[in-house]
């Protein structure tokens, strides 16, 4: 993708010449070599389209590597046929080219990538397609918090550790209790010392080098979070408590306490100096219900906890409007384009452009691959496909007039490198991220 724009070759290259922050991903590991061409080339997400394009059955029968390639094959050209041309398809696509020289999806092609699969549990590997990509840093979001706690951290190459927060306020039994506690070596008998185990294993995370906390209810629940009292949460927390065979209904039931939970964590993370990413907008996989994800329903939440930093993620996809309001109008938002950019890469194209003329540019995060760790070759596609996006954003706007080229390679350090160095408190220095 490119745009007319006369100054467009310009600034895509000057955006090859910039570091990335990964804003989020999920690399716990990576490798070992897989055994599966197909598994090799599509990555999760593609999985999602190929699915929304076929049947569950077809999905299966693509997937089912004790299946020969040729049977899959005929299937999966089907379905291939019918979204290659999605965002995720040109992730593919892209990674594809670049790491196996193959310009298209065919059985030879699969066959030939069958012979030539990378090793990813091969540190030089990973580490080399880092590089390609620019990916100075990842922001890892891998459930490691109870081994942070533990002393026992263990992470990729260039990875800073993210605190998920879902394990301890969508609880709804008590052995979920003493298993979030289990880390320090504690039996909790009450909430007080539920939130105080919580706050001791969150600091500990936070000293083994913790950059932010994640939430990704929005899978599972409404993100309208409510502000029960204190006595209501206890209700409940008491209820699980006083026999291990009872077990609290998820999300009504949990309710009262997961939401003064909630509350209590975004205290803890201003404490603690730690910012929030939530999920907003699309969902992974197929038939989710998007209504109860749409980042305008945090609102109450925002505005009650004005000294906690939210990364909203996703750029809302399909809400626009309500997100760059949202970082518009709160200074403690700010605008997260991570997996956004392959949901639909012409609805960023056109998010980045507006988010200049609408909200302080200094609030934009513009990319994160949010992948696991053997779809490391997609996570260098998803980057460049990142900056494609930036650049016609950027290129169409300096053809307008509304900015210089100067300023345009100002917007574009900050998208990719500054903004999160500086909102994460990664302390990266600058002479230090020119590649």
């Amino acid at each position: 993708m490119r745009s007319p724009a006369r100054c467009y070759d310009a600034i895509r290259a000057y955006l090859e010449t910039l570091p990335l922050i990964d804003c989020h991903d999920h690399s716990s590991q990576a490798g070992p070599r897989p055994s599966d061409p197909i598994r090799a080339v599509i990555d999760w997400y593609m999985q999602s389209d190929l699915h929304s394009a076929s049947s569950d059955g077809e999905i299966k029968i693509i997937f089912d590597s004790a299946r020969p390639l040729e049977e899959r094959w005929p299937v999966l050209e089907r379905a291939w046929q019918r979204t290659r041309f999605t965002g995720y398809a040109q992730v593919v696509r892209r990674a594809m080219r670049r790491f196996y020289g193959e310009e298209e999806l065919t059985l030879a092609a699969l066959r030939r990538i069958s012979e030539k699969m990378i090793d990813f549990s091969d540190e030089r590997n990973y580490l080399s397609v880092l590089d390609q990509a620019g990916i100075l840093v990842r922001l890892e979001d891998i459930g490691a918090a109870p081994d942070a706690a533990r002393g026992k951290l263990k992470q990729p190459p260039r990875s800073r550790l993210i605190i998920g927060l879902p394990p301890y306020h969508a609880i709804t039994s008590y052995e979920e209790v003493q298993a979030n506690a289990a880390p320090l070596g504690l039996t909790v008998t009450s909430l007080d010392e539920y939130l105080e185990a919580c706050r001791v294993l969150f600091t500990r995370c936070k000293e083994a080098g913790a950059v932010a906390f994640k939430d990704q209810s929005a899978y599972t629940r409404p993100l309208d979070y409510t502000n029960p009292t204190r006595a209501a949460a206890e209700e409940a927390f008491n209820w699980i408590m006083e026999d291990p065979r009872r077990r609290l209904s998820y999300p009504e039931g949990n309710r009262p306490l997961g939401d003064f939970l909630f509350h209590q964590f975004m205290r803890m993370a201003r404490d603690l100096d730690l910012p929030v990413q939530i999920h907003t907008g699309h969902m992974a996989g197929i038939r989710n219900e998007i209504t109860k994800t749409n980042a305008v329903h945090l609102t109450r939440l925002i505005e009650l906890h004005r000294q906690t930093r939210f990364d909203l993620f996703h750029a809302n996809w399909p809400y626009s409007g309500e997100l760059l309001f949202l970082a518009k109008n709160y200074p403690n938002v700010a605008i997260d384009f991570c997996w956004a950019n392959m949901v639909d890469p012409i609805y960023s194209q056109q998010m980045f452009a507006q988010a200049i003329s609408s909200v302080p540019h200094a609030k934009i995060h513009g990319y994160g691959s949010d992948l696991p760790g053997d779809a490391l070759i997609c996570a260098w596609a998803h980057a460049d496909l990142a900056r494609d996006n930036m650049a016609i954003a950027l290129a169409n706007l300096v053809e307008m007039e509304y900015l210089n080229l100067d300023e345009a390679r100002e917007i574009a350090r900050g998208w990719l490198f500054e903004n999160a160095n500086q909102f994460f408190g990664l302390q990266l220095q600058p002479e230090g991220t020119t590649l």
